[in-house]
Order: C-alpha cells, then sequence, then structure tokens
C-alpha cells in the first residue's frame, strides 16, 4: 500500500511540471486553464489502472505447504538371550520285568504255523508249540501238551510230553508231526498243557483251512 502512494504522487509531480512548463512557454499560443483538481482526478486513475493492470499479471504468491512432521523413531529394546538347555539324557531301557508266580505255572509264548494256515487236503507239516515257565516249579519229562478237540493232527496221538527239566524262567517248545484233514474246510484244534498231576497249566487253539 505505501509502494502505491509513493508512485502516485511521482506520478501527479511529474503532470504538474509537465503543465506549469507549457504554461511557460512565450512563443506558445495560450490554452484554456485546466482545473487543477481535475488533473489531479485523472492522474490517479490513470495510475490506478495501471497498478490494476500490473496486479493482475503478476501470478499469485503460493501459499507454504504444510511441512509433515516426521514420527520420533522408536528405539528397540535389546533382546535377551534365551537359555538353551542341553538335551536330557537318554536313559537305557532295562529288561521287561517277568511276573514271577508262586507253584506250577506256565504262559503261552508262540505257535508255528500262525492261524489262517491254509493247506492242501492231506499235507504234511511240523506243528510247534512254545510255553515258558512263569512259575516257581521245574518241569519234568511227567508234564505235558493233551489233545482236547477238534481234529486230531497226529494220528491218533493224544499226548506229547515235555523231553528236559525247565526250571523257573525257562522254555519248553513242543514240536509235533500233523498232517491236515482230507476233506475242505475250516478246522480248529484245541490243546491243554498240564503238570505232572494232570493239573491244567495253559491252552493253545490252532485254526487253519483245508482248500483244494
Amino acid at each position: 500500500m505505501m509502494k502505491l502512494t509513493k508512485k502516485l504522487r511521482i506520478a501527479t509531480m511529474i503532470v504538474l511540471a509537465g503543465v506549469i512548463l507549457s504554461a511557460c512557454g512565450a512563443a506558445a499560443p495560450a490554452e484554456p486553464t485546466q482545473d487543477p483538481n481535475a488533473i489531479f482526478t485523472q492522474v490517479a486513475e490513470t495510475v490506478m489502472v495501471s497498478m490494476t493492470q500490473t496486479t493482475e499479471a503478476m501470478p499469485p504468491t503460493p501459499m507454504p505447504e504444510p511441512t509433515a512432521t516426521t514420527a520420533p523413531t522408536l528405539e528397540i529394546a535389546p533382546t535377551e538371550p534365551v537359555a538353551t538347555l542341553p538335551p536330557a539324557p537318554t536313559l537305557p531301557i532295562g529288561p521287561t520285568a517277568t511276573i514271577q508266580r508262586f507253584g506250577d505255572h506256565a504262559k503261552y509264548n508262540t505257535q508255528t504255523p500262525s492261524d489262517g494256515k491254509v493247506f492242501k487236503p492231506g499235507e504234511y507239516f511240523q506243528f510247534t508249540v512254545c510255553f515258558g515257565n512263569d512259575g516257581s516249579t521245574e518241569w519234568d519229562n511227567t508234564y505235558y501238551l493233551e489233545w482236547m478237540s477238534g481234529f486230531r493232527l497226529w494220528n491218533d496221538t493224544k499226548y506229547f510230553y515235555v523231553g528236559d527239566p525247565i526250571e523257573p524262567g525257562g522254555k519248553w517248545c513242543f514240536v509235533t508231526p500233523a498232517v491236515s484233514p482230507h476233506d475242505p474246510g475250516s478246522y480248529t484244534t484245541r490243546w491243554y498243557f498240564k503238570n505232572g498231576d494232570s493239573a491244567y497249566m495253559a491252552e493253545v487253539y490252532f485254526n487253519y483251512k483245508v482248500e483244494n
């Protein structure tokens, strides 16, 4: 605003000086005297129009954009080392404990062939069944395996005896000759293991088939 006022004053002085000089010229014909107020108004309007055009030609002053504030950087807490425990030692596996019973007692172990075996009619084979002595008495040759029911595997033989003394913790396997039936079908042979007094100690079943 101060710059505009200063320019207006300068323009007014220049115009007035020109008017005075033209009035003082001796050779110039006399002109009618102009009103100083009208001259001042004309000069002011000229200066205002010039300044308005200059202002419109000037590009607008850009407004400063807000500057984004950088978020403060968080400090990462130090990671504490995790204690690593040494692996636990592997304990050796000991032998399976055997339950020892008082008196005569037998535990079924294995048999061959296993249940479900398929034979030809009249096929010869060997039947083996094993028992463990988990009692407190020794087995002698008066202990035996007795056929109880089903097809008799070896002719008319019904008894098979222990051959050697078997102490507690020992094992005896009866190995018997056998022949399958001549007729196809499913069969089951049942046996009892008994002591010298014919007291029952254990039982075994043998399930098998005969097919052509």
